[in-house]
């Protein structure tokens, strides 16, 4: 039965976009454009919220429709989904003004959503993304107690109060360790990040920092230290240092001990290395019992050892020969050249017919220090291909080249790129698309 209740103040609550058809909410009558107040006297203010109280055996909820607030009741005795399909979820902006912060170093004039720097605990529970915590008061840490939003992603640089202030850019002293602890003290899984910042967090900082985090452990699962990213769009910016290839070789010495250390009384490392030391500094990557289930992957631990193994698996099955012969290219970033130069390309010189070049594309729209090939832009490609390719062939391109909607940086797309060339261009998750 379903009543209208008036008198109470206008909040924020979940629209509701679609509703999955004949689902409990289309049977109760819920409609597109109505908003969801709370559920079992819940508020309702997302989708997390949704989707942890929608499953309880009997549902009571306030539902404004159009003009109307009104009561629901649903019996759900399955605890299965409403339907609903709520609206996408507007995320926190971060107010931090971290140094070493690589939205703010891209030039003027690219798309909007390149400048967007989200600091939603949510987002880190939903999608991994690191926030650094700053912006979290104790009402969110009991919600994400209550609610289980874990594992988060926690962007952590020093454990030093003044150090870390340094590095976000920030007045007051945010209180992180104590965070951690209530996270800890209630059971929520974390994975911590230091942006390695030569001269600031290095060296004997970073050793403290490191032992500081061990004793979260094992609520705090792993630990990844990734080099300072700079471009040369730092106008304003404080000036910063690089990590050489040197300073990486003393990186991996340095956190290698720790490594040893925890091996000895833990089941894993807890401290990792993304690849760019690895790289940086010409070393041996780590075999793939290093890494355990790869948690921090997208934070580049272990992506490269992890590459050369699924190659070399699906490299059995590549064909000893192709029907019809191809002039290939293979497009990449510095940073990884090295690799593809000495793990992949003997492998596909043996394929009769195929002739492949590896074209490693220097990065001028964010300046030499960027060696990524997920920095790369159109232009930069269409550059580096013009002038070192003639004739007929194919360019293929790491999938990390382009976003989610299948455009480069300087929002050129690989059908432009492709017109440009007077080639085809095509982007690739697998070699065997080469052939295929």
């Amino acid at each position: 039965m379903n009543f209208n209740i008036t008198g109470r103040k206008k909040t924020r609550f979940l629209l509701i976009e679609n509703l999955e058809p004949d689902s409990l909410a289309d049977q109760a009558g819920l409609k597109q454009g109505d908003t969801l107040e709370s559920i079992n006297a819940h508020p309702v203010r997302d989708v997390i919220d949704l989707r942890f109280y929608e499953t309880e055996p009997e549902l009571h909820l306030i539902v404004h429709c159009k003009e109307k607030r009104i009561r629901l009741y649903i019996p759900n005795p399955e605890q299965v989904p409403l339907g609903i399909i709520p609206s996408p979820m507007e995320f926190r902006y971060c107010g931090n003004h971290c140094q070493f912060c690589f939205i703010d170093q891209n030039p003027r004039g690219m798309r909007p959503g390149i400048y967007l720097k989200d600091e939603d605990y949510r987002l880190s529970f939903m999608h991994g993304n690191y926030v650094t915590l700053t912006n979290a008061s104790q009402h969110d840490l009991n919600r994400i107690a209550e609610q289980r939003l874990s594992p988060l992603y926690i962007s952590i640089h020093a454990v030093d109060p003044v150090i870390r202030k340094q590095l976000l850019g920030i007045k007051k002293d945010d209180r992180l360790m104590n965070k951690m602890q209530f996270l800890a003290d209630h059971d929520i899984e974390m994975h911590g990040q230091i942006v390695l910042c030569p001269g600031i967090n290095d060296n004997g900082e970073l050793d403290r920092t490191i032992q500081r985090l061990a004793s979260f452990y094992p609520h705090l699962l792993t630990l990844a230290v990734v080099p300072v990213g700079l471009t040369k769009h730092r106008h304003g910016l404080p000036e910063m240092q690089p990590v050489t290839s040197d300073k990486a070789a003393l990186v991996i010495q340095q956190v290698d001990a720790y490594q040893k250390q925890f091996r000895e009384t833990g089941d894993h490392d807890f401290v990792y290395l993304s690849d760019e030391f690895y790289l940086l500094a010409d070393a041996a990557i780590p075999e793939a019992g290093h890494y355990g289930e790869y948690w921090q992957i997208e934070n580049g631990v272990g992506m490269t050892r992890m590459f050369l193994n699924e190659f070399y698996q699906d490299s059995q099955f590549f064909p000893k020969s192709i029907p019809v012969s191809q002039k290939i290219v293979i497009v990449t970033g510095l940073l990884a050249a090295p690799v593809l130069q000495k793990h992949v390309l003997p492998v596909l010189s043996k394929i009769r017919g195929l002739s492949v070049t590896l074209l490693p594309v220097e990065n001028h729209f964010y300046g030499a220090s960027v060696t990524v090939s997920g920095l790369l832009t159109g232009r930069d490609i269409f550059n580096a291909v013009q002038h070192r390719m003639q004739g007929a062939f194919q360019v293929f391109l790491p999938e990390n080249c382009v976003n989610y909607d299948g455009v480069f940086l300087d929002n050129m797309t690989p059908g432009t790129l492709g017109d440009l060339l007077k080639n085809q261009v095509s982007v690739i998750s697998g070699f065997d698309a080469l052939w295929n």
